[in-house]
């Protein structure tokens, strides 16, 4: 029933992804004849996701999985300012996101947890009336 975190790939991705998987496998970080090709794929794909997000490559930051990709940001973003401490997000995250935020809350940051109506559905004015003049952020899930 996780089909947001368990869908298999697409046809096309894995016929991209094969040639590093079985003769290409260099580790893209090294400056090898291995990890050249590997490195030279990663910056091409890069610049294909920079390319329909309509920003700048140097913003696309690749990680292993959204459990990553949520600890980078909502603790990152935290890091920016040490006057905005607040985080708005919902009774219903996946651990992914819930964790890290009861986390930062253990250390001082301010979290409003915002409810879900009988549909899951978040009530938009709810979100908007959350918000401080210290928020940070707003993490909801969207599946």
């Amino acid at each position: 029933m996780d089909y947001n975190a368990t869908t298999p790939v697409l046809p096309e991705v894995l016929d991209s992804m094969l040639p590093f998987l079985r003769k290409q496998f260099g580790n893209p970080s090294s400056d090898h004849a291995y990890g050249r090709p590997a490195r030279a794929a990663v910056e091409r794909a890069r610049g294909q996701v920079a390319e329909l997000l309509g920003c700048a490559e140097d913003e696309v930051v690749f990680t292993s999985g959204g459990t990553e990709a949520n600890n980078l940001v909502i603790c990152g973003v935290m890091e920016l300012s040490k006057a905005r401490r607040h985080i708005v997000t919902s009774t219903v995250e996946h651990p992914a996101t819930a964790r890290p935020c009861a986390w930062l809350e253990s250390k001082g940051a301010s979290v409003t947890r915002v409810a879900v109506d009988q549909h899951g559905c978040i009530n938009e004015n709810e979100v908007r009336t959350a918000l401080r003049c210290n928020t940070a952020l707003v993490t909801i899930m969207l599946a």
